[in-house]
């Protein structure tokens, strides 16, 4: 495929700013991919657990981290292990787990936080027990409260809860998302997971997609020759917008056409 055949292609399923900008990063010496799953590459779900990633999205995420000088990353709030067992993909896409605090099967945890960790859950374990569809979801620096089942009433009830107890805690980090609160013992973010991604790939622009509030901290790190990718409604400082985690898979599937013209030419 020529170069003049893609844009001929894509022009008509992406916004014209869209699609040169995904054009000219796909350009670059070295490109960093990265891409948070929730709500990105996998609709949102009631239960976290019923969760599907489209597999369209996988296998472009795999042929791209296969391409020269190309880095694949999966950056998201659930747990590695979760992570792990949703995507089955290669060592060579990384995956980055409880925003940022799981880099790969690695999870810094001191003794002391771990004792304070045991002692959150515990407090969570408490105030949750018996509402209806509350679910918690443990992880290895922390624990989410989803509230996206509850009633009003329980989830607004629960969540001040947590917050006015277990949240307050010296050393718990306390991130908000779409219907979900998730306490952590480990200072961590998407934004910071991404500068680590950077540094370590030596990537000379990062192309990001994200949906979640929690996305945000990795749009900030975002420079001008990067290219930030909002999901969905809400407000965010994001460069672009799609609507749906179907256009992800499309723009994704965009992305590896343009890099596989670049690398080969």
């Amino acid at each position: 495929m020529t170069r003049d055949e893609f844009d001929a292609e894509l022009r008509p399923s992406l916004a014209a700013d869209l699609l040169a900008a995904l054009v000219e990063v796909a350009g670059v010496p070295t490109l960093l991919v990265a891409c948070d799953v929730d709500g990105t590459i996998s609709p949102i779900v009631d239960r976290p657990a019923d969760a599907v990633v489209d597999p369209g999205a996988l296998v472009t995420l795999a042929a791209l981290a296969t391409m020269p000088s190309t880095s694949v990353a999966l950056v998201s709030g659930r747990a590695f292990i979760e992570l792990k067992a949703m995507t089955d993909l290669g060592p060579e896409v990384v995956l980055v787990g409880s925003h940022g605090a799981e880099h790969g099967d690695y999870a810094a945890v001191e003794p002391t936080r771990a004792l304070a960790l045991e002692q959150v859950i515990r407090e969570v374990r408490d105030i949750t027990d018996g509402v209806p569809g509350v679910v918690i979801e443990e992880k290895a620096t922390g624990v989410a409260v989803h509230v996206r089942l509850a009633s009003r009433a329980d989830a607004d009830r629960v969540t001040a809860e947590v917050v006015d107890g277990p949240s307050a805690r010296a050393g718990v980090r306390t991130t908000y998302g779409k219907e979900v609160v998730e306490l952590s013992v480990v200072d961590a973010d998407k934004g910071r997971a991404l500068d680590r991604l950077r540094e370590e790939t030596g990537a000379d622009a990062v192309l990001f997609v994200g949906d979640d509030v929690t996305d945000e901290a990795a749009f900030a790190r975002l420079t001008s020759s990067d290219v930030g990718i909002k999901v969905g409604p809400g407000e965010t400082s994001a460069r672009f917008r799609v609507e749906s985690t179907a256009s992800v898979t499309a723009l994704l599937t965009q992305l590896a056409a343009a890099r596989a013209v670049q690398v080969t030419s």
